[in-house]
Formats: structure tokens, sequence, C-alpha cells
């Protein structure tokens, strides 16, 4: 009998997540190593996302034909990582028992997470998703760094500036540590005081090989479900086309860096490691990846790579500096990434600047 793997996908109802369900469907990329399995979609509230998914792949939600793999969907709402009974939740819906979990649920905005930062502890790091003792394949951030400098590596020193950043590189730190600790759980107001004693205050077993993700701004295509992800738009690069196209003034700031990554390689790291999480082969141990394009650019290069791949006018894009605490939330000015190491773990280029617009139209 053909083993079937079990794996639970978080924030499943988001850009990445949809996009990575899509992906699965096809199986293309690395979604064609993967074995058969039951991919358990977790998500919050997003109120149309069961209904698009029946409508997309059926209502048995079953992907089995010979040319997709082998995958039985089941929608589960309401796991809230800021509840405290989100692991029983799972449990019950899902069971006890997953040879791999992708968490992409997060809060992501800093300054919700700055003005919320219980909320954004409990979200951001959900240690008690060790006690499933999976492998976790976590997508993190590039705001993990300070930002004083260019193309940071991923051996350069972890300094966030803001409470999401800290709540990330928080995650990290419990998903990368050697394990053996058993000191007793640090409470979500006494990790906020001290994130480098949250390694060593974890009560479950480190998950072993995880993989975190150091994501940067992600664009690329619309979602492929009918009613989308969130409210507005699904990407910065949705949000640019369409105030160029109405030639509404609009404001890009052009002293911030990233490198911006294409959706497509967002979801091809995560089939990658998560085929090689599901495969019976030896691990590697937990480790972590820059994940971003190759390209430096701060969102008023962006606004303009858009306005020259549409051929509209520019000049309502308009470039200015941000200080350091707009909104009141510090915010790192350049934390571009060099991504050599994820790419020769992939064995391919990952898209630059112009690649990435050219693939999102």
């Amino acid at each position: 009998m053909v083993e079937v793997k079990r794996v639970l996908l978080t924030g499943a109802s988001g850009y990445v997540g949809q996009h990575l369900i899509e992906s699965l469907s096809t199986g293309t990329g690395a979604g064609e190593d993967l074995p058969r399995m039951e991919l358990y979609c977790c998500y919050n509230d997003l109120s149309t996302f069961e209904q698009d998914m029946r409508e997309a792949f059926g209502e048995e939600m079953s992907l089995s034909s010979d040319s997709k793999p082998k995958i039985r969907i089941q929608v589960v709402s309401g796991i809230n990582f800021a509840d405290p009974g989100y692991i029983s939740r799972i449990t019950n819906c899902c069971g006890d028992r997953f040879d791999c979990i992708v968490h992409l649920a997060a809060l992501s905005s800093p300054t919700h997470c700055e003005n919320h930062p219980d909320d954004a502890w409990k979200i951001n790091c959900p240690v008690d998703l060790l006690s499933f003792k999976a492998p976790i394949i976590y997508l993190s951030t590039d705001q993990v760094y300070e930002g004083l400098k260019s193309f940071y590596s991923e051996s350069d020193r972890t300094v966030p500036v803001n409470v999401y950043g800290r709540t990330k590189l928080a995650f990290e730190r419990v998903l990368l540590r050697d394990g053996g600790d058993s000191s007793p759980l640090l409470s979500v107001d006494e990790a906020r005081e001290d994130t480098e004693r949250i390694p060593r205050a974890i009560e479950h077993t480190a998950a072993p090989n995880s993989v975190c993700l150091r994501s940067s701004l992600i664009l690329g295509p619309p979602v492929p479900l009918r009613n989308g992800c969130r409210k507005g738009f699904d990407t910065f690069i949705q949000f640019i086309s369409s105030r160029l196209e109405s030639a509404a003034p609009t404001v890009y700031y052009t002293n911030e860096y990233r490198s911006v990554v294409h959706i497509k390689d967002v979801v091809r790291a995560i089939l990658h490691f998560l085929s090689i999480a599901l495969s019976n082969n030896e691990q590697k141990g937990s480790q972590v990846y820059n994940l971003g394009g190759t390209t430096r650019a701060s969102r008023y290069d962006i606004a303009l790579a858009v306005a020259s791949q549409l051929k509209l006018d520019p000049a309502s894009a308009n470039g200015a500096e941000r200080s350091v605490t707009t909104g009141g939330v510090a915010s790192p000015p350049d934390i571009s990434m060099d991504v050599h190491k994820l790419e020769a773990e992939l064995g391919m280029a990952i898209y630059g600047l112009k690649q990435i617009i050219e693939n999102s139209f």
C-alpha cells in the first residue's frame, strides 16, 4: 500500500497559500516529485475561501488524475493563532500527526504588530506548533535584518527594528535551536522582554529538519480563486498598476530597498523543501535561507518598472524619502538580500525585477 503523507498548511487562504495550492493541483515544478498526500488547509476568517475551493476543485476536493499529484484537500476554518485553543481545534479537525507543516499564517502588517504586540507574539511565534513534532517550513521575513547594509547573507547578524521583525525572528530561533532544553515555556510577556531566551525556554522538542525562509516583499499575478484573498489589492504590483492606469498621484519611497521576489519562486522554494521533508532521505537539520529576488529595488523603482512594462505614463508616480519611523513604526532602510545559497539549493536562478514584472501580468 502506498503511504499517504499528511501535510498541515496554515494561512491557506492567503496570497502564498492560494498560489501554493494551485501549484500542487497542477503538479508543476517540485510538485511533480511529491507523494500522495492529505493536505489540511487551515485559515482564519476569509468567508469566501471554502466555496471558492469547491468551485475550483469540485465538491470532493480530491486531485487524483494521472497528470496531477494525488492529493485530498480538507479545508479547516477558524484557526486563529491568537486563540489559546488553536492546537485543540487543529487536532480535533485534522488529527495530531503530520509529516510536515507549511506555516504561512502571520500577522504581517508592521503597523498592526506595533499597535497590537500581544497578538503579534501569539500569532507570529506559535511555539505550540512544535507539539506535533513535525518539520516546519516557515515563511519568515527579511525584516529580521537591521537594514544598515545591502545584500544581507544568512550568516549576518539579525537585529529587527520593529515588533513584526522581532516576533518572526523569535520563531526562527525556536526552530533553529538544537533542542534538548527542558526549561519551562516562557509566557508571551516574558518572551517580549527577551527574545534571546526563547530558544532556550521551550517545553517542546525542537521541530526536526525545519526550514526558515526569510521572504522579501512578494509580487506576482492575482490569486487563482475567484474572490481573491483579501479586500483591496493582492500585491503591491496590482496597486501600482491601478494607480498608474487612473493617473492618480501616488508617492513611492525611494530610500527603502528590498529584494522583491516573485510568487513563482516562493512557491518553488516551498515545494522543494516540502518534497525533501516528505522523502525518506536523510535530512540536513534545520536551515535558514534568504528568499528574495536578485534585484535590489525601492518601491519607486518597482513603480517605474511597472509603468514601463504596461507602457503607462509614469508621471503620476512621485518618488519621496520615507522617514525612519513613518507612522510611528521603525522601518529598516535596506534589507536587500544575497540569495545565492537558495539558488544553489534549488539548482536554478531566481527572478530579478525585470522578470518579476514581466511574469506578473
